[in-house]
């Protein structure tokens, strides 16, 4: 296996979230940012400063991975430097770097920090923008959520929900998590408190694992022939395709000072099949979705109307040419009987 297919598999795992493999490795990474935050409470009681020591080989396991990621989103980026200048990849940078700064004794680091440091990394795992154009079109032809692309179909947007949904769908799985570990630290290790921290942990993944599906998997998949709605649950999933001649009409839904705010909205497909009316609740920018979708149906709708009248008129000239051609018998049975 060349270096070359090597950089290309890690890319799909980390740059690019369309990918299975992409998703997984980022639940990945969420999930260790979940429990490190979920950590921080234990480092501001007082009474469990015996603790300190393990908490710090922890903290020293979190940032070993979150500097692999940072070492190999680098190499593997198509444009190292402009990762390394953007944004997002400051981020990264800085999630890391306090703590290399207070191992060397340059400054102490407060548990705060780290805190909003993760908090700033959760962020960039929920944009939405992380799906981005050119990484659609390098997998238009793979396969996408339940569905695969007909022929000459292309996936022009991915639509998930707000960022906002995942934050407000960590709160349960940090709030299980803490109460857990602050559970066997003030039981001791006792076999209650143990009972009770492990039903709490359970608790916190089957909602994290709610909250990423609900993310990750609730999308609309907006092609030049169709729209596609999925809506993935724990258990099963439901998707819903439909053509653009069946859209009767798309309605976008912001009403509220705080959906105004967050830009957030809810997405109503009225289509004239048996699905009757889909409601994608939660989707940013509903507007701009809303007039994608618009101006695609309006586009199929012409192009029809188009075929239509194409055919209209050559029907039209074939039953021309058929007169002309029982004028042309029945004038030489005419001169034949003449």
């Amino acid at each position: 296996m060349d270096t070359e297919k090597i950089k290309r598999f890690v890319n799909d795992c980390i740059h690019n979230p369309l990918t299975w493999k992409g998703k997984v490795v980022n639940g990945f990474l969420v999930l260790l940012i979940t429990f490190s935050i979920a950590v921080i409470p234990v480092h501001l009681l007082t009474d469990l400063a015996w603790l300190q020591e393990e908490l710090m080989w922890f903290e020293r396991f979190v940032v070993t991975i979150f500097t692999i990621e940072y070492v190999l989103r680098i190499w593997s980026a198509k444009l190292p430097f402009r990762y390394i200048t953007s944004w997002w990849g400051v981020i990264d940078l800085v999630a890391v770097l306090p703590f290399y700064l207070a191992e060397l004794g340059i400054f102490e680091v407060a548990p705060e920090i780290f805190l909003l440091l993760r908090v700033l990394r959760i962020l960039k795992f929920c944009r939405s923008h992380d799906i981005d154009e050119k990484n659609m079109k390098e997998h238009e032809l793979e396969r996408h959520g339940d569905f695969e692309c007909i022929e000459n179909e292309k996936v022009e947007k991915v639509v998930q929900k707000h960022p906002i949904v995942f934050l407000l769908g960590l709160l349960l799985p940090l709030f299980f998590t803490t109460c857990g570990l602050l559970t066997i630290l003030l039981t001791r290790g006792g076999v209650i408190g143990i009972s009770v921290s492990v039903l709490l942990f359970a608790f916190a993944v089957i909602f994290f694992i709610k909250a990423w599906l609900d993310y990750n998997y609730d999308v609309i998949y907006i092609t030049n022939f169709r729209v596609i709605v999925q809506d993935r649950q724990l258990f099963g999933a439901i998707k819903n395709d439909i053509a653009y001649e069946s859209i009767t009409n798309v309605v976008p839904n912001n009403l509220g000072i705080i959906c105004w705010i967050l830009r957030m909205g809810n997405i109503h497909i009225e289509t004239a099949a048996f699905q009757g009316t889909l409601v994608f609740e939660n989707a940013p920018n509903p507007h701009f979705i809303v007039r994608h979708i618009s101006n695609n149906r309006q586009r199929v709708l012409l192009a029809r109307e188009g075929r239509d009248a194409k055919e209209s008129s050559m029907i039209k000239h074939m039953q021309e040419e058929e007169k002309k051609i029982e004028g042309l018998v029945e004038e030489l049975e005419h001169r034949k009987n003449s």
